[in-house]
């Protein structure tokens, strides 16, 4: 019974582990890449978020009213913030051209898995 009850402990441990290491793929980036991403996402005006890994139903569509690069406080790290709100660049995606949207995190090389290069349709 004590092996099977630390089994199943294992279990739990390993696939929490395994939703969590999909967090913040690219929200704590380089000064550089947060600086780039801000101006290039400006130019767009506009985002759509979305997380397959957390396994999202739905596409959510940002105006971009404010954005910036901003020092999160932690090593060297800095993040891009819209309208307020830190975003993930691998769960960001910009209108390469019309109803095609491809992922922010991809147009900067940064590394990110399981996540679609561009947004399906619908």
């Amino acid at each position: 019974m004590k092996k099977l009850l630390t089994m199943f402990f294992l279990l739990i441990f390993t696939f929490a582990f395994s939703t969590v290491t999909f967090a913040d793929q690219a929200a704590y980036i380089s000064e550089a890449q947060a600086k780039k991403a801000a101006e290039f996402l400006r130019k767009k005006g506009e985002i759509k978020h979305y997380c397959e890994p957390c396994n999202d139903k739905t596409v959510k569509y940002e105006k971009i009213q404010t954005i910036e690069a901003v020092y999160t406080g932690y090593k060297n790290f800095w993040q891009v913030k819209v309208n307020g709100k830190g975003i993930d660049l691998a769960y960001v995606y910009y209108e390469k051209k019309k109803d095609k949207w491809k992922n922010t995190a991809m147009r900067f090389d940064l590394k990110v898995s399981d996540v679609p290069r561009f947004l399906p349709k619908s």
